[in-house]
C-alpha cells in the first residue's frame, strides 16, 4: 500500500480572514466550492504539495473546550522552514503573528515556534538543526 499526504480539513469562522492568513503563509487558493444557498463553502488552499481544506458555515459551530494541548485529537500541523527566526520576523512585521511569539530550540534537534490562525488552530514552524 502506498499513501501520500493529501490535505487536512479545518472548520473556520471567517473565510476571508482565514484566506488572508493562509495566503500570508504562502498558500494559494486551489479550488472553491460555495453552496448555492450561501449556507456553507469549502475552499482548498495549497502550499507546494500540501493542501488545507477550509470549511465555512453561515452558522459557525462552537469551538471545542481548550485543554492546554492535553486532549485527544488534532493538536497542530507543522510547516518546515530553513530559518524559523527569519520566518517569524517576517510574519511579525506583516502583522500576522503577535510580537511576543518567540522561537525556541528543543532537544529533538529542531528550532520551533507556534503560531495560531484566526480561529486558534496551532501551527508549528519548524527548522531542523
Amino acid at each position: 500500500m502506498q499513501l501520500t499526504p493529501a490535505h487536512i480539513g479545518i472548520v473556520i469562522s471567517d473565510l476571508d480572514a482565514s484566506t488572508a492568513f493562509y495566503r500570508a503563509l504562502g498558500f494559494e487558493i486551489s479550488a472553491d466550492h460555495p453552496w448555492d444557498d450561501g449556507s456553507r463553502a469549502i475552499r482548498f488552499m495549497k502550499l507546494d504539495d500540501f493542501e488545507i481544506e477550509l470549511f465555512w458555515y453561515a452558522e459557525t459551530p462552537p469551538a471545542p473546550p481548550v485543554a492546554e494541548g492535553k486532549q485527544l485529537g488534532f493538536r497542530h500541523f507543522a510547516l518546515a522552514t530553513d530559518d524559523v527566526d527569519a520566518t517569524l520576523a517576517e510574519l511579525k512585521s506583516a502583522g500576522i503573528v503577535p510580537a511576543d511569539i518567540e522561537a525556541r530550540t528543543v532537544g529533538l534537534g529542531y528550532r520551533i515556534a507556534f503560531i495560531y490562525d484566526p480561529d486558534g488552530i496551532e501551527i508549528e514552524l519548524s527548522q531542523a538543526l
